[in-house]
């Protein structure tokens, strides 16, 4: 299937947001993923093709992409999607994912690692929108205080009390000791961690030597990003 971008924004300093049109209907869960090509020549040794969230809520009706550049030298793939434009097209496949919420009466602990927050994104804005109860705790570590989606996210904290908000900033970063100071009991809710590969394997090995089941962790990671 082919997606048409019909829409671009700059969310912060080096991360956008790129929204596509999808040529026939597409239904997908919020937190799931999809396999994207973009042809071009000449490719790095990564190829024509990525994995990324889908940012947009089921509920709004096209594909929203949000990704991180760097000032220096990209991959081929990101250069030729920063260059993309407005009515231009790119292929996809492979719907895929489980970093699904499925019952948002329990209690849950949202980690985000950067722009490891789409698929929160995702999730929170569909449980809004379904005025569904949203029973999340969400801490977002970040490397600056330049916050992807903040006004949006913040906006849904104000007509939903039990979702709670808590940034964590560089130098500082989430361990055992910031998880038992923001969540005083670790037992009950499940946790979901989303970010860069190694930050998300540090804490999912972190959690499980906290005493935290395996089935309530979930985790999704994004390869290619170094730790926020």
């Amino acid at each position: 299937m082919k997606l048409q971008l019909i829409d671009r924004k700059t969310e912060v300093s080096n991360v956008e947001s790129f929204i596509f049109q999808p040529e026939e209907p597409l239904s997908w869960k919020a937190g799931q993923f999809l396999h994207y090509i973009l042809h071009h020549e000449p490719t790095d040794d990564r190829g024509s093709d990525r994995w990324f969230t889908i940012s947009a809520a089921p509920f709004e009706g096209h594909v929203m992409l949000t990704t991180r550049f760097t000032d220096e030298k990209g991959s081929s793939f990101k250069n030729k999607l920063r260059n993309l434009k407005i009515g231009k097209s790119i292929e996809v496949s492979f719907l895929e994912g489980d970093f699904t919420l499925e019952d948002p009466e329990k209690e849950h602990v949202f980690i985000a690692g950067g722009i490891g927050i789409t698929p929160f994104r995702s999730i929170l804005k569909q449980l809004d929108q379904d005025k569904k109860p949203i029973n999340v705790t969400l801490l977002y570590s970040n490397r600056d205080q330049n916050i992807v989606y903040k006004d949006e996210l913040e906006e849904i904290a104000k007509s939903n009390l039990n979702f709670k908000i808590h940034y964590i900033f560089s130098p500082e970063h989430i361990d055992e000791k910031k998880i038992r100071e923001l969540i005083p009991d670790i037992q009950k809710p499940i946790f979901y961690i989303s970010g860069p590969e190694p930050m998300v394997e540090n804490l999912g090995t972190l959690l499980k030597g906290m005493g935290i089941a395996e089935d309530h962790i979930k985790q999704d990671w994004f390869p290619g990003y170094p730790l926020e």
